[in-house]
């Protein structure tokens, strides 16, 4: 016992460690009652239970993208969906809005130009036995990287619309039962320029609100618990993305979130601490599933490929 510690003194405050850790300790163990699912590239179920086996975890949801870099008969087509028919997994599936290659804006998407494609993408989906699945239109709409990128108020609009098209068009057809999801990216991208509601379609046509969140950071000095902060309060971090989907009365969703190591530095690497504050964020949110992404591709996010062991430890006590 230290020098002029009374044993009492001593005793309280072993007390309070024992439960703060005991009440993290709790707060993260919840987030493996959520249902979870995994990316583990396109098509590919056996790698979705390759993941739930290797980490002892329970996957019940699988992600997928829809191929969006050519025609819009690529796109609506759904090609490769058919590969999780009878799968046992729901399909959370990212439908890209504007083919790469095809003359199309959100302009004309916001007109009803471009209803007749979804709806026979809705046709393929219940067809290929997917007509229940999660469906992510147009998603990270706030970033940089796609076609349908917005840059300000009168794009946030006509989004806003288009996504309503594309609803309509979908849930027209028998046999479907889609939930639909309004998926911005996490952190600041540059969705300053306009307001969130803006590019918000309304409640009759979103199912959940969502983002994608990796640990990643511009933050200085670039510690795990600065780069956290930072997710918490950028412009569309999560506590915008707490009070905006209370506000609206939907539950939250994360399609995509992941460790990840950059070339430019800006990952966290093999970070626990970012995989223990999600759980208990999401644990302590009105979250209602969570997609992890497991594919080295633009940058490293597999937590299974061998650099982010610490990470992977906590991954499995959290959510295994």
């Amino acid at each position: 016992m230290r020098r002029g510690v009374t044993r009492s003194a001593w005793f309280v405050a072993a007390l309070l460690v024992v439960l703060v850790g005991s009440s993290v300790g709790a707060a993260a163990s919840a987030a493996n009652s959520i249902p979870l699912g995994d990316y583990s590239g396109a098509d590919n179920p056996a790698g979705v239970a390759g993941f739930g086996s290797t980490t002892g975890t329970h996957m019940s949801l699988a992600s997928d993208f829809l191929n969006g870099s050519s025609t819009w008969a690529v796109l609506d087509g759904a090609s490769g969906v058919d590969a999780w028919r009878s799968s046992g997994y729901r399909l959370v599936l990212a439908v890209p809005i504007l083919p790469k290659h095809a003359r199309s804006s959100l302009s004309k998407g916001a007109r009803g130009a471009y209803n007749s494609y979804f709806v026979t993408l809705a046709h393929n989906l219940v067809n290929a036995g997917e007509g229940n699945a999660y469906l992510r239109i147009g998603w990270e709409f706030n970033g940089t990287w796609y076609k349908w990128s917005v840059h300000n108020a009168r794009g946030a609009v006509e989004y806003a619309l288009y996504f309503q098209n594309i609803v309509n068009a979908m849930r027209s057809v028998p046999g479907q039962s889609f939930k639909f999801v309004w998926n911005p990216n996490g952190g600041a991208s540059h969705g300053r320029s306009y307001n969130a509601s803006l590019a918000y379609p309304g409640n009759a046509f979103v199912d959940y609100i969502g983002t994608d969140l990796y640990d990643e950071s511009w933050v200085q000095p670039l510690t795990p618990a600065n780069a956290w902060a930072g997710q918490l309060s950028a412009t569309w971090g999560l506590n915008w993305l707490a009070s905006f989907a209370a506000a609206h009365g939907k539950p939250v969703v994360f399609p995509e979130w992941g460790v990840a190591i950059r070339n430019d530095g800006h990952g966290l690497g093999d970070d626990p601490y970012f995989v223990n504050q999600f759980a208990s964020w999401i644990s302590s949110h009105n979250v209602a599933w969570d997609n992890i992404f497991t594919v080295d591709d633009a940058q490293q996010d597999d937590i299974t490929d061998g650099s982010f062991p610490n990470a992977l430890a906590a991954f499995q006590a959290d959510f295994g």
